[in-house]
């Protein structure tokens, strides 16, 4: 199965898929990751200003599927581009990082899921993730 297909299966499972799209959602959890990225914010702070931003640059979209599918492709692309300027082999991260999100336990909550603090989880580990 490939990372994708593992992916694909891992929203069925959780039945995000039927949930109806929204744009706004889906923004901000791009920004969240962002806003993490920085080391400046802890996950409830990067996701409050998210959904702020989110809010804002969402308010008069108009997107069409296709203008929404090629924005997040080119989101994976450029990451993939991060990844490797940064030393690391992207297959070996996204599959620590499959790993992680995989473990994680919890409820879907308005749309997300919302990680159990308490369950046990797998903590990705890059150490053998970068690139000889």
């Amino acid at each position: 199965m490939t990372l994708f297909e593992k992916i694909h299966r891992w929203n069925e499972e959780r039945g995000l898929p039927i949930l109806p799209f929204d744009h706004k959602k889906q923004v901000s959890f791009i920004i969240e990751e962002l806003l993490e990225s920085t080391g400046n914010f802890d996950s409830i702070s990067a996701r409050e200003k998210a959904e702020d931003i989110a809010s804002e640059i969402t308010k008069d979209a108009n997107a069409n599927p296709e203008t929404v599918i090629d924005a997040f492709g080119d989101i994976i692309v450029f990451a993939v581009g991060v990844m490797v300027n940064l030393g690391y082999d992207p297959d070996k991260v996204m599959d620590e990082v499959f790993k992680e999100i995989d473990s994680r336990k919890g409820t879907i909550i308005d749309g997300k899921f919302v990680k159990d603090p308490n369950a046990e989880r797998y903590y990705a580990d890059f150490t053998d993730c970068t690139i000889n």
